[in-house]
């Protein structure tokens, strides 16, 4: 069985912040301090998962799709950047 993005999304009991959270608390360890290159790689990681979803994934990006992995790693880097 297959499911849509939207479906997949409802089934999420993390929000798209507590999982780049835990992404880069997992590029951290074995240190507990989250650097800025720390926040890179998990951007990274976020956009090769954003290409990933783009071409395995029907209906990812398109209008009115709620998990955006690619928007939400550039709102980090312009973070990151102070835009």
């Amino acid at each position: 069985m297959t499911l849509s993005i939207d479906e997949l999304f409802e089934q999420m009991t993390l929000s798209i912040d507590e999982l780049f959270e835990i992404v880069t608390k997992t590029i951290a360890e074995p240190n507990t301090t989250i650097t800025e290159q720390d926040k890179r790689k998990a951007i990274r990681l976020f956009l090769g998962f954003d290409d990933y979803l783009i071409d395995a994934l029907p209906g990812y990006c398109e209008e009115g799709c709620e998990i955006d992995f690619g928007g939400y790693a550039a709102e980090q880097l312009d973070i990151l950047e102070g835009k």
